[in-house]
This record gives structure tokens, C-alpha cells and sequence, in this order.
């Protein structure tokens, strides 16, 4: 575990995540992030010394039944609240919309079903599992699918649901989540999802993996070109011409530049 509080002092220190005084629910998917956040902030009021309340809220998304008994049973032995939420997000996505393109529909109602959650537990922070590849695979998607350079912020303040969205694990990487939870024995739940494994964010997963081949810790770098602003080139930041000056050869422009 030193390694995940060590990210999530990380995350913390740079980004001002928690203070004292606030209560955090974290999402939990049944998965090894989410998992490991909930255990690691339960850790790290003692780690950092910061006065703040951490619950689970874990939503059941209501495709088949599922047993959360390993789960809950886990939390409980580990002094950890965890709250099981019905839903009938998956109903309505799969059985009644019948969504080609599930995911965006399912963010967006799993969204507002952990902010109304949260808030009816009294929670001003909601803590997402999300780790340095998450970061990576969104950036990728964005750039590919969006033609533009982004992906979700450290932390976001949510104005209509007046919550805070942290995500204190966007440095820890994906191959040491899969060996945490393997020593700590978490009890990993399988994706409870009928598109698991067969989305775009799959393929920005190959991606990273095609990129290891031909450059040398490519998470790391692209990490470093997304965190470290003062390195930030792009045309934004450069005394260009204006846009209608674009394209005409420089020897035909004379005064007009953009300061």
C-alpha cells in the first residue's frame, strides 16, 4: 500500500484534493481501482494526518443479480462503509433504449445516481478510481475521436450537483493496481457490463500497448506532457498570426502580428 498512498499524497499535495472536515464518497465499481482508492483513503487520514469521513457507495446497476457479500464483508472487516445503491440504469440503457453506443447514456445516468447518493450522505467530495492510464486512454480518445487535447482534470467542481469530483489515484499505474490488489486480496468483482472489453477505450488500451514497443515508457512521458504546463507549446502560446493571416507566406506580412 505504500505505493498507492504514496500517488495519493501525490495527487493530493499538488492538486489540493481533501481537506479537513471533508467527507468523501468514493464510487465503487466492485473493481481493482475503486477498491483500492476506498482502502487507501481510509489509510491515509492517518498517512497525512487530515481530518475528513471516507463511505463507499457502490451502484447496482440492475442487469442480473449479483452477490455483494465478498464486498461488503470485506469493508466491514476493514472498518470501512460501504452502501449498496439499487438502480435500473441497466435496464433502461440495454432493455429499454436499446443504446448502440451504451456508454455515454450509462456515464451519464451512473453520474447523477453517485451525486444524489453522495449528497444524501451528506458527502461534499466524490472520489473516482481513475488511474494514470485512464488519464492516457481519455486523452487518446479525445485526440483521435474529437480532434482536441483533453481529458478529466485531477479535480472538478460539479456547479448543478454542487459536489467536488477528485481522482486521487491519476498517478498510480495500471500494472501495480493489478499487483496491489492481488497481495491485498481484494475481492475484485468481474465488469457487470454486456460491452466490457469491446469499446474504443479497449482499443486506446492496444494503443499504449503498441506505443511500449517503439518508445521507451511512453506513460510516463505522455503523463509528464499532459501535468507539466510550463512545457505547454502549442499554437495558443505562440505569437502567431491572426487567423486570416494563416497560410499567407511570411515575407507578406508586415506589422500585423498577435501580441
Amino acid at each position: 500500500m505504500k505505493r498507492v498512498l504514496g500517488c495519493i499524497r501525490r495527487a493530493d499535495e499538488r492538486y489540493g484534493l481533501i481537506h479537513d472536515g471533508d467527507r468523501i464518497c468514493v464510487g465503487v465499481s466492485g473493481g481493482k481501482d475503486s477498491l483500492l482508492l476506498l482502502y487507501g483513503l481510509s489509510l491515509y487520514r492517518m498517512f497525512s494526518k487530515k481530518q475528513y469521513e471516507v463511505m463507499g457507495v457502490m451502484l447496482d446497476l440492475g442487469l442480473v443479480e449479483q452477490d455483494h457479500s465478498a464486498l461488503t464483508g470485506w469493508a466491514y472487516a476493514n472498518g470501512v462503509r460501504l452502501d449498496i445503491v439499487k438502480t435500473d440504469i441497466g435496464d433502461v440503457v440495454f432493455n429499454v433504449r436499446h443504446e448502440k453506443n451504451p456508454c455515454a447514456l450509462c456515464a451519464k445516468f451512473r453520474r447523477g445516481a453517485l451525486n444524489e447518493a453522495a449528497k444524501a450522505r451528506g458527502c461534499n467530495l466524490i472520489a473516482l478510481g481513475h488511474n494514470r492510464e485512464d488519464v492516457l486512454e481519455t486523452f487518446l480518445l479525445s485526440l483521435f475521436y474529437e480532434s482536441r487535447l483533453n481529458t478529466f482534470a485531477p479535480i472538478t467542481y460539479m456547479d448543478r450537483a454542487d459536489v467536488t469530483i477528485i481522482r486521487p489515484l491519476v498517478f498510480f499505474p495500471e500494472k501495480e493496481a493489478v499487483s496491489a490488489a492481488r497481495r491485498l486480496g481484494l475481492p475484485v468483482q468481474k465488469p457487470n457490463c454486456p460491452v466490457a472489453g469491446l469499446t474504443k477505450r479497449e482499443d486506446m488500451k492496444n494503443l499504449l500497448r503498441e506505443f511500449r514497443r517503439i518508445v521507451p515508457d511512453p506513460e510516463m512521458r505522455l503523463m509528464k506532457a499532459i501535468s507539466d504546463v510550463d512545457q505547454y507549446g502549442m499554437w495558443d502560446r505562440m505569437k502567431l498570426p491572426p487567423d486570416s493571416l494563416i497560410g499567407i507566406p511570411q515575407k507578406n506580412i508586415t506589422t500585423r502580428t498577435k501580441e
